[in-house]
């Protein structure tokens, strides 16, 4: 897979196709074209040889997080569980997400699953993954035949 740059248009074209039940905070409409109705912030970048995602998870337990590699995409998936059943009549309003969640990425060609790491802190899950290194083919000459 290859990394692109951050884009503005990319930033609008996320927010209108991923996050558009949330800009509009209908999670009814998230629930349903997500499958899930808690989704997590993500940032993806490349520093220093590595690729890092860092996942907003606030109020999630890491014990509810799972870090699964299938193919060439990691799946980061668990549950953040509501904290306090309140009834409805009791009910102001409510913004915050509760439930399921999973978000999912490609790897970039010939990362391995071994050299990867996470850790929690804070509420932001960090996931390291070693990025193979770029190879540039050395030039080469072809030689050329002649029949005489």
């Amino acid at each position: 897979m290859e990394l692109r740059l951050w884009s503005p248009m990319f930033d609008v074209d996320k927010e209108w196709r991923l996050d558009f039940p949330r800009l509009l905070d209908f999670p009814v409409l998230n629930r349903e074209l997500t499958g899930f109705d808690f989704r997590p912030a993500i940032d993806l970048v490349r520093e220093d040889g590595e690729l890092v995602a860092t996942v907003e998870l606030p109020g999630v337990d890491p014990k509810d997080v799972e870090i699964l590699i299938e193919g060439d995409y990691v799946l980061i998936k668990g549950e953040k569980h509501y904290e306090k059943e309140v009834s409805e009549d009791d009910r102001y309003f409510r913004e915050r997400s509760y439930g399921k969640f999973q978000r999912r990425f490609r790897l970039p060609e010939g990362t391995s699953a071994d050299k990867m790491n996470a850790s929690y802190d804070k509420g932001l899950l960090t996931l390291h993954i070693t990025l193979p290194e770029e190879r540039t083919p050395e030039p080469r000459q072809i030689p050329i035949e002649t029949k005489i």
